[in-house]
């Protein structure tokens, strides 16, 4: 039995009335997000690795002294799955972003207008049969994502806040126009 079968049963077992699982999926998605506000403050809701070394936290006022430089640099790893497909919506209006940009993904406006004003080029393969390149450019309409890209401390393998992204066409890059 479910928790949510056993909580209808505990509330109103003689008269059960229509399913309200989609109410409380709410209401916990709600619940999670309060929480993460209470215990982050106005900040974001993501820290970088704790175990790191970051002047002004867990290094001493005269690191420079008794620390090298490359020591104390932060090395990162970014990494990707390209498999990890995310679905449009029927009734995009209806999905309520909590914490967009909040957290470890990137907020969804800058990441789209970023996307929009960059040159899109598609890749095409000296190899005859070549599966990534080739899956890239194929048409995926009814997908919003066909992946996810992140950076993590190479270190620890904590993520970064901010530098999780979703992949709009499998391994596409885009080229600044600066």
């Amino acid at each position: 039995m479910s928790f949510y079968q056993k909580l209808k049963r505990f509330t109103n077992n003689a008269f059960p009335e229509k399913d309200r699982y989609r109410e409380l999926m709410r209401v916990s998605q709600l619940w999670r997000d309060l929480k993460h506000r209470k215990w982050f403050g106005d900040g974001g809701l993501a820290l970088f690795c704790p175990a790191c070394p970051q002047p002004g936290l867990n290094l001493p006022a005269d690191w420079k002294v008794w620390y090298d430089r490359d020591t104390v640099m932060r090395q990162y790893v970014i990494d990707g799955n390209f498999t990890a497909q995310h679905m449009k919506m029927n009734k995009p209006e209806l999905d309520v972003a909590l914490s967009d940009g909040k957290g470890y993904m990137v907020s969804e406006g800058p990441y789209q207008n970023h996307l929009q004003h960059s040159l899109d080029s598609k890749e095409r393969s000296t190899c005859s049969n070549h599966r990534a390149i080739n899956a890239a450019n194929i048409n995926k309409s009814n997908l919003r994502s066909t992946g996810i890209g992140a950076t993590a401390c190479a270190r620890h393998g904590c993520f970064v806040p901010h530098s999780v992204v979703d992949f709009q066409k499998g391994e596409r890059w885009v080229k600044c126009l600066d």
